[in-house]
This record gives C-alpha cells, structure tokens and sequence, in this order.
C-alpha cells in the first residue's frame, strides 16, 4: 500500500456499518467491546485509543477492558497506554483523530485527565519519545 494511503478509510462505504454483539453476553454478564484504535510498536509498546461523544460517559466495561489490556501488557514488560479522545463531530462527518483533543490517558496504573489541549497525534508523539528514551526500537 502507498504511503499516502497508509491510515485512509479502506472501504468508505463500509465504515458507517454497524457491528451488533447482541447475543455474545458471557460469564458475569459481560460483553464485547471495541476500541477505535490500536498501533503496535514491534511488540513492545501499544497503544489502545478510544473516542468518545463530548458529552458521553465512558462506560465502566471498556474503561475496565482497557485497564486490564494496559496492565496485562506491564506485566509482560511492555510499555503501553490507552488514549481517550473527544470530539462532537455530526454523525455524517469524518473524524479526523489527530486533531482532536485527548481528555483523558491511562499510564502507568492510573488515568490522567488532561486539560491543556493537547491533541492525539501529540500525545502519541510524546509517547513515541518516552519509548526511545527508554531504549525501545519503536
């Protein structure tokens, strides 16, 4: 693939169709759940981003999900985090993620709340910056 297509929507006249998980509820009455982003560093460092409706609450199951997802790959020796994004795009338009502003991140066994502006695409970059100062081949 070019790599100016690298990131694009493959299969615009896909990405508005839905998933039901309906029927998949398992033991403690969970189920599935989806995140909108992932980017996986040569197997030793992830990302897991999510984005959220200004107004909505970020339901208890994915914030839990990503938790364990986040502390699982600690455990292994892993650097990894989980970005939350919000944006109040209108539902017929694209999201562009980069420019959007990170309300929230979870490092390290805790979430942070940002407050100043910054964007995902900063956020990943000082990310990306944590890692190689840390020795990572990223």
């Amino acid at each position: 693939m070019p790599n100016e297509d690298r990131g694009k929507i493959k299969y615009p006249d896909r990405y508005k169709q839905l998933i039901s998980y309906e029927g998949l509820e398992r033991r403690r009455h969970i189920t599935p759940t989806d995140f909108d982003g992932f980017i996986d560093y040569n197997g030793v460092a992830f990302i897991y981003i999510e984005g959220k409706l200004e107004e909505k609450e970020f339901d208890y199951g994915q914030r839990r999900a990503l938790e364990n997802v986040i502390n699982s790959h600690i455990l292994a020796k892993h650097e990894a985090c989980a970005i939350i994004f919000r944006h109040n795009e209108p539902p017929d338009k694209i999201i562009i993620a980069k420019d959007k502003f990170v309300s929230e991140i979870y490092y390290n066994n805790k979430w942070t709340q940002l407050k100043n502006n910054v964007t995902l695409l900063e956020c990943i970059e000082k990310f990306e910056n944590l890692c190689e100062l840390k020795g990572l081949n990223i």
